[in-house]
């Protein structure tokens, strides 16, 4: 058996994470449940003071950005190779999550520069603190695959997720104005960071103390060739292909809605900035409510039904948005759609975590994050469109469409055959180390 096999053996046999041990490494995640909230929801409603333009407002209230379909695949990787006495994804999250914060306490400085120079500035300090916090998200998220055993982590999910919605329920339903809400996340952003990075320890083997014998095959390669050789694996791992595909499809969906969400409330019900974030609020809730319980029965009848039970579930709910009016028809919507992104939060990564190999796993976050680089902007941009054109209910039509095309590729996945793709995979990259050694 290859070195690479056994360690990715090691770590499926890993003891389950303690209850103390899963909120230890979920504290980070209320801060950036709280960035994203803000940036979903509340940022929209602040840039509404400096441009009325649909298209800007939604693509700076995305949270990935173009760069990062080339970007997060590097990061990713590197995590996956670094070698630090703290391991190697905690060194990415104590950088970038502080440097990320720091460009969110920036943005309300640049509204007040000249006239000239505002909007300049607005969108260079949100463009900066993005990107920097996905440098941030994909390695904090990858250290989950490290330190837990593939049976554990839909459970890991789900409490990961509701811990994320408090920090969205935080920040929404603190009566302060805006401006302060800029500081309170960059503080919840640092200080939970740090919490998670000090009591967080990863595994020996994620680490890679134990000497250059624990070292897997692919990362004895140079870093590009390490990368084209993840990349060629694609062609392999079919199953983790088709994921991907099924992400993209599903990214494109959901970023058509999010970043518009508020606007699109006030603009149907005629309510206040603080009525459409309490609307907001409801869907938060019904996120928290259900990511436990769907963590649970992901583990239980596995992440692929209950990604599909999730997807389907946002669907409907898109095809209830395009004929709501009132608040009470928007809560009843939000709160089904709620609902279904608690189950595809707690079976997403837990899926994509089976379907590819460990020691790769920081690469391969890194490219779903690609997926929704690419297509978060252009849905964002093509409904901003249809928007100035058509009016806000496009964006339930654009996020239907999306679904369907969604639930087309999970209905072709079969998990059971990732196993075997895996094992030829890491083959094929032990082949390619030795002759790569030899030459």
């Amino acid at each position: 058996m290859s070195t690479a096999v056994k360690n990715q053996s090691a770590n499926a046999e890993a003891a389950p994470l303690s209850l103390p041990a899963i909120l230890a490494y979920s504290l980070a995640n209320l801060g950036v449940g709280a960035f994203y909230a803000f940036n979903n929801f509340i940022l929209p409603l602040w840039l509404g003071n400096y441009t009325h333009n649909a298209m800007l407002k939604g693509i700076l209230a995305e949270t990935h950005s173009f760069e990062g379909a080339i970007l997060q695949p590097l990061v990713g990787s590197a995590s996956d190779r670094l070698r630090t006495r703290w391991g190697r994804r905690r060194p990415f999250m104590i950088l970038f999550a502080p440097l990320s914060a720091l460009f969110l306490l920036l943005t309300p400085l640049a509204a007040a520069l000249p006239a000239p120079l505002r909007l300049g500035g607005i969108v260079a300090c949100i463009f900066l603190s993005t990107l920097v916090f996905n440098f941030f998200i994909d390695p904090y998220q990858s250290l989950m695959a490290d330190i837990t055993p593939a049976r554990q982590r839909g459970r890991v999910s789900g409490i990961w997720f509701l811990v994320g919605a408090l920090g969205q329920v935080v920040v929404l339903l603190l009566p302060i104005p805006i401006v302060y809400r800029f500081a309170l996340v960059a503080l919840l952003m640092i200080v939970l960071t740090v919490a998670t990075c000090t009591t967080t320890r990863e595994t020996p083997t994620t680490i890679g103390i134990t000497g250059e014998q624990d070292e897997p095959a692919i990362h004895h390669l140079s870093y590009w060739r390490e990368m084209s050789a993840a990349t060629r694996g694609l062609t392999t791992l079919r199953q983790a292909r088709l994921f991907l595909i099924m992400y993209f499809c599903y990214g494109a969906g959901t970023s058509a809605v999010v970043p518009q969400l508020t606007p699109f409330i006030k603009s149907i019900t005629h309510c206040t900035d603080d009525q459409a974030l309490h609307m907001v609020l409801i869907l938060m809730v019904a996120t928290a409510i259900g990511g436990v319980p769907c963590g649970w029965l992901s583990d239980k009848i596995g992440p692929k039904a209950m990604m599909t039970l999730g997807v389907a579930m946002i669907g409907l709910a898109a095809i209830n948005g395009l004929w709501v009016n009132s608040l009470p028809s928007v809560a009843i919507v939000l709160f089904f759609a709620g609902l279904g992104t608690a189950a595809q939060n707690a079976s997403a990564y837990p899926l994509l975590t089976r379907l590819v190999p460990c020691e790769e796993i920081g690469f391969f976050t890194g490219l779903q994050t690609t997926a929704l680089s690419i297509v978060g902007p252009v849905s964002v941009l093509v409904t901003g469109a249809l928007i100035n054109h058509y009016g806000e209910r496009m964006i339930f039509g654009v996020c239907f469409v999306c679904i369907l095309g969604a639930l087309a590729v999970i209905n072709r996945l079969r998990p059971e055959l990732a196993a075997a793709e895996i094992e030829r995979h890491l083959q094929l990259s032990a082949a390619r180390n030795n002759a790569a050694t030899t030459s």
